[in-house]
């Protein structure tokens, strides 16, 4: 006796092939095309489950597993991460370093509610600059370098907790971007491993 999967080949396993490779395409899409993005992987995702219902009204009902459920239980599972990774990517883009940071008096955070932030801003100066600044010109150390904001080179200020939220939100999106373009070399990857598994074990 030989298996004869044509029929199944064309009309289960390419279709669903297709719907994955389909649901890949977010990962080319700009991370704030919240529509477009959420659309692609909702649509996928109900794609695969009617396939998969369609495909088990047409068969005969057993009590163990068959290869075809481990089919479109995989494929279900591809198309749902790559929504679960939107999800987290889109999470990550609208991220704010603090939840309180707009519930502040004229949007900024209290000191209680940012101590890092404020603790640059509120930090007294030093007793030798206080004493330097008595003695007047006898001072052998001469003032450091100050650049036309009044704000001392070299080093970052961040009395302002709205300049911290924006570095903060801006290294947030980097990283959501490379989250989408590792998932784009991953996906695919686990994905032939999988068929491989697939044919070699189930149908070869």
């Amino acid at each position: 006796m030989r298996r004869a999967i044509g029929f199944h080949f064309v009309q289960s396993y390419l279709p669903t092939t297709l719907i994955v490779v389909i649901s890949w395409v977010s990962f080319w899409m700009d991370v704030d095309s919240v529509p477009g993005r959420t659309t692609l992987g909702v649509t996928t995702l109900l794609t695969v489950s009617s396939k998969s219902s369609g495909i088990q009204a047409g068969l005969p009902q057993v009590s163990y597993v068959k290869a075809i459920d481990v089919w479109m239980g995989a494929c279900t599972a591809f198309v749902f991460c790559a929504l679960l990774e939107f999800t987290f990517v889109n999470y990550l883009w609208r991220r704010r370093p603090h939840a309180d940071l707009r519930g502040g008096p004229n949007g900024k955070c209290l000191p209680t509610q940012c101590p890092q932030i404020t603790a640059l801003a509120t930090t007294p100066a030093e007793p030798k600059s206080v004493i330097a600044s008595l003695t007047g010109p006898t001072a052998t150390t001469p003032p450091p370098a100050t650049p036309a904001d009044g704000k001392s080179a070299g080093s970052p200020s961040f009395e302002d907790p709205t300049q911290f939220a924006r570095t903060f939100k801006q290294s947030n999106k980097v990283r959501a971007r490379q989250i989408d373009e590792y998932c784009r070399g991953i996906f695919p990857l686990l994905f032939s491993f999988f068929n491989i598994f697939y044919w070699c074990y189930y149908l070869l």
